[in-house]
């Protein structure tokens, strides 16, 4: 779950479009975007997950290393095999437990991105919602990092067979695409709040536009 300073999903639950309390729910909704969007897209998150990331492919490599030793038989091979797989371990297991906690804790505040998304529209909290070069940010390496780890990985799949290239392609694809799809989400959401709002009918119904 997301830290406690971020603000929880709306609780105006009414089946009448406005709600009565249509301002108050804007005002509470641009000051919910004002606290999300910086968290969701957070340029230090990105560091940390590509980091992870990295760790992971260096863990890979290690235990690949490690097996190959141990494989080999002698006294100071194993020797050398068990230190590269304890490495790996020590790599492995702590980034990919913090990457796993990084994307659950992204999806919880992407719900409520959504949530807050789908309480109303107000062009004035344009400016909340837009953070271009946030979402850049994330959109331009993370689309580098899955165009290369998936040709690596088929480079390594069809020519060398290395199972060391091939995991550490498959982790940056795979980095690579989390990050594309969290940007992009984002930027339909965005878009959402530039298009025009569909009138209610004329019972007053919400209209059918939420997510």
């Amino acid at each position: 779950m997301p830290g406690p300073s971020l603000p929880p999903p709306p609780d105006h639950a009414s089946d009448i479009w406005p709600p009565p309390d249509h301002a108050d729910l804007l005002a509470e909704r641009e000051e919910a975007l004002r606290e999300l969007v910086p968290w969701y897209l957070g340029r230090r998150r990105a560091l940390l997950f590509w980091l992870a990331a990295g760790l992971i492919s260096v863990g890979w490599v290690a235990a690949w290393a490690g097996s190959r030793y141990v494989g080999m038989g002698d006294v100071v091979s194993v020797v050398l095999g068990v230190f590269f797989l304890a490495v790996a371990v020590g790599f492995v297991v702590p980034s990919t437990l913090a990457m796993t906690s990084g994307v659950r804790d992204d999806l919880e505040a992407r719900e409520r991105l959504r949530a807050w998304a789908g309480a109303g529209r107000d062009r004035d909290s344009l400016a909340r919602w837009h953070s271009p070069g946030r979402a850049l940010f994330w959109l331009l390496p993370s689309l580098l990092l899955c165009c290369f780890g998936s040709a690596s990985a088929a480079r390594a799949a069809a020519v060398d067979g290395s199972v060391r290239a091939l995991g550490c392609a498959v982790v940056l694809a795979g980095t690579g695409a989390l990050g594309m799809a969290k940007a992009v989400g984002y930027y339909r959401l965005v878009t959402r709040e530039l298009t025009p709002a569909p009138e209610a009918d004329p019972e007053g119904d919400r209209p059918d536009d939420m997510f």
